[in-house]
């Protein structure tokens, strides 16, 4: 019996191959998208999840107010920890994380690299595996961790364990370390890593004090006893708000409250600082939502299919319920067949997502850890099965209950007709034809957004600077010499931080009763006119005016507005416990995401010993020759730290790939759903052709024209593809003009162009789709049509 089963099954779709192929391969793209989504959604709600002590272990965050507005930092007093530990006795251990970048040098080898500080019971509470090395390697100060990438780049295939590294921290602390441990590479949901680890004391080399209330740190988790104590450290928490705005009365918090290590990657998208890596759920939920829609096009088409061939199968159906089939045995034979189809469309899917989604969608989003195995995954395996159940009854149940139910006298006799199908098959098409058209349209406006991020002013001219970072004032004043003399470089200004890369330099300014907070930048003098920031009102600073050093300050617009005025020079303010005037007002400038709305600014001038940036205004794109002719002095003024030159317009490399990211998703997506439209029309007309053979035969015998016959073939379809624009655009510009405001404060307007184009491509898609049918039926010989029986 089953095999008979299989063998009309199979008969069938080898019947209709073509028909069969499109719906395979149809489904099998959204399954495909259906199983890279599923693992990324997975990977991100499984970050950190390898660590043992995960369910009660907990970051320490902080809430402040910036402007009126809460905001979550993820920094937190060095003091804390300690003070939790001892004051808690829920609180098992803690871990405190601070983060300097530092020159790490190894014989002649020299980087620049990011090292961790860490309290050296870390291993204890993370389950970071370790390759090689001691057991408790941070128990010693002299100690080092590297990971089993940063352990090849230093030493190769040889062994790491007991080799010497030198390390200079902020260009003049210097001190020898020896390797401990090394690091097993990383888990892929790993929201945190490291590549050097060294022990948190090592810190007070550089000036830090034990339980320092006003020194921040990137991170303090801790550990409690069991998670039902959360509520009595919390309320400890409380208790500490007091003592740490005391003594840091310019950056006042709200509130501590905790993470739980879990939950670190999923909220980091939101919180100020976070070192993990984290997506927002926005993000997901439109990458779960544009899978769904691709697989709900390929059911939609499988739908239609059925319907549209069931025709073909009336005889069997009544000559089955003359042998006495009930109508279950009829609906389990249909939906049988549809499981057939779709375990068809499960391996063919299973061999995109793994050959060309997943590798392309890696490449989209720049995630090259999400990859699959479905034997190692039941979760996985569990997803396909209740998948593929349900593409089945989905697009099997109705076309099945509905044929099996024809009286058997009546299709034998070649009376039965569909009927009341036709409305379901338009509806079905006029959803596809509007999915198609919210892609589309997603993909162009994605695609103009991404091209305005890139051209948009951000107040200054990025493109014309380089910035070289030195390790102190007499390093900074040989390479400033130095390039001023360069004839492809037209000025040249100090800082303390370069320009979108500043640490945590938030402060309060105070204009009587109004505070408001802002960000701090202590350049030179001749900063301003450099970077070409536009002064609107005002005045620059003063060169060589020792008097204007913390005493005179340049805010930008954004501050303006946030003090309430709508002049600020001339004000007297206070900023950090000092009384300071307002000598001018610049037009605001990015200096951090495109996603991020400008904030406050204000520029401080500062004293020359503190100029570690040299900023470089250039008239040339030779890079490299700008490159040879600073490096030796470089190597003369800093022979400890490799040459590094960087272009300031790589601050906005992440906006850029971000916009770039949701540009190109969307823009695949569009494909695939023009794809499967293309597709199921093209099955559809043909199947209307079939039909309609004889009638076309007779109206080209009477004298019709392959234009009115394609007029007879197009009218229908271009009807319902006008009604999917007329449904679907306007609730495509509310979505779409709703994502781009909620996502970017700085984006292209959405106009209505932008749709009527989509409409226009969607109609010529259509018009093109139909043609090859149509030049096909116009050429044929209309007699052997009117033979057709």
């Amino acid at each position: 019996m089953l095999g008979i089963f299989f063998k009309v099954a199979f008969r069938n779709l080898f019947k209709q191959r073509l028909f069969a192929g499109f719906n395979i391969l149809g489904i099998s793209m959204g399954i495909a998208c259906s199983v890279v989504v599923y693992l990324l959604i997975q990977h991100q709600f499984s970050q950190d999840a390898f660590h043992t002590n995960a369910p009660t272990t907990f970051i320490v965050n902080h809430i402040r107010t910036t402007n009126g507005q809460p905001e979550r930092w993820i920094t937190s007093p060095d003091a804390i920890g300690p003070a939790l530990q001892a004051d808690v006795a829920e609180v098992k251990q803690f871990v405190r994380f601070q983060g300097n970048s530092a020159v790490v040098k190894q014989g002649t080898n020299a980087f620049h690299e990011y090292v961790r500080f860490v309290d050296p019971n870390f291993f204890n509470l993370f389950t970071f595996p370790l390759q090689a090395g001691t057991a408790d390697p941070l128990s010693d100060p002299t100690g080092i961790v590297l990971s089993d990438a940063t352990a090849r780049k230093f030493f190769g295939e040889k062994d790491a364990i007991g080799q010497p590294l030198t390390i200079l921290f902020d260009g003049k602390t210097k001190q020898s370390f020896t390797v401990k441990a090394v690091a097993a590479p990383f888990p892929n949901t790993a929201s945190f890593s490291f590549d050097l680890l060294v022990n948190y004391s090592v810190g007070k080399t550089l000036g830090w004090r034990d339980n320092d209330w006003t020194r921040s740190v990137q991170g303090t988790f801790i550990q409690i006893n069991k998670p039902t104590d959360i509520g009595k450290v919390t309320t400890a928490l409380a208790g500490y708000v007091k003592r740490h705005n005391e003594v840091n009365s310019q950056s006042p918090v709200n509130s501590f409250y905790l993470d739980n290590l879990l939950d670190l990657s999923q909220n980091g998208y939101r919180t100020r600082h976070s070192f993990a890596a984290g997506t927002s759920p926005t993000g997901l939920i439109i990458l779960g939502v544009l899978a769904a829609l691709v697989l709900f096009m390929a059911c939609f088409n499988f739908m239609n299919y059925t319907i549209a061939t069931s025709v073909t199968r009336f005889k069997e159906i009544g000559v089955r319920k003359v042998l006495g089939s009930t109508r279950k045995q009829l609906i389990r034979q249909f939906i049988g067949e549809n499981l057939l189809v779709g375990s068809l469309a499960l391996g063919l899917g299973l061999l995109l997502a793994a050959t060309l989604f997943l590798p392309t969608f890696r490449i989209l989003i720049d995630f090259p850890q999400l990859h699959f195995n479905v034997l190692e995954n039941w979760q996985l395996v569990l997803f396909l099965i209740t998948l593929v159940l349900s593409i089945s009854l989905l697009s099997g149940l109705y076309p099945s209950v509905y044929v099996s139910g024809f009286n058997p006298i009546t299709v034998l006799k070649g009376r039965q007709r569909i009927k009341g199908t036709n409305g379901l098959v338009r509806s079905l098409l006029v959803v596809q034809f509007g999915i198609a058209m919210f892609t589309v349209s997603a993909a162009i406006l994605t695609t103009q957004n991404t091209q305005f991020l890139r051209s948009m002013d951000v107040g200054y001219e990025p493109s014309k600077l380089v910035v070289l970072r030195t390790d102190g004032e007499q390093s900074f004043n040989q390479l400033r010499d130095a390039a001023a003399r360069l004839p492809g470089v037209m000025q040249v200004a100090g800082s303390q931080d370069q320009l979108g890369r500043t640490g945590d330099n938030v402060t309060t300014l105070e204009d009587g009763a109004t505070k408001s907070t802002a960000e701090i930048l202590r350049v030179s003098p001749d900063y301003v006119q450099t970077l070409g920031l536009r002064l609107v009102q005002g005045r620059n600073f003063l060169a060589n005016s020792t008097a204007e050093v913390g005493n005179s300050i340049i805010v930008n617009q954004a501050l303006v507005k946030a003090m309430g005025c709508t002049s600020a020079v001339g004000k007297q303010v206070r900023l950090n416990n000092q009384v300071c005037q307002v000598v001018g007002v610049v037009d605001n400038f990015n200096y951090r995401f495109f996603h991020v709305k400008i904030a406050p600014c204000i520029l401080q001038m500062n004293l020359p010993a503190d100029n570690r940036v040299l900023t470089m205004k250039v008239n040339t794109d030779d890079i490299a020759q700008l490159t040879a002719q600073l490096k030796p002095v470089w190597q003369r003024a800093m022979p400890d730290a490799p040459f590094e030159m960087i272009q300031q317009n790589e601050v906005y490399a992440s906006s850029y790939d971000e916009s770039r990211r949701v540009k190109d998703i969307f823009t695949y997506v569009a494909i695939l759903t023009l794809m499967i439209s293309a597709m199921g029309l093209f099955a559809l007309v043909s199947l209307n052709i079939a039909k309609k053979t004889k009638e076309i035969g007779i109206r080209k015998v009477l004298g019709a024209s392959a234009t009115s016959i394609a007029n007879l073939l197009n009218r229908e379809f271009v009807i319902l593809i006008t009604v999917a624009g007329a449904i679907f655009l306007p609730l495509a510009f509310v979505a779409l003009k709703g994502l781009l405001e909620s996502e970017y404060p700085y984006h292209i307007p959405v106009t209505a162009w932008i749709f009527i184009s989509t409409l226009g491509l969607m109609l010529v898609l259509a018009i093109l789709t139909i043609g090859t049918q149509v030049v096909k039926i116009a050429t044929a010989n209309p007699v052997k049509a009117l033979q057709t029986e």
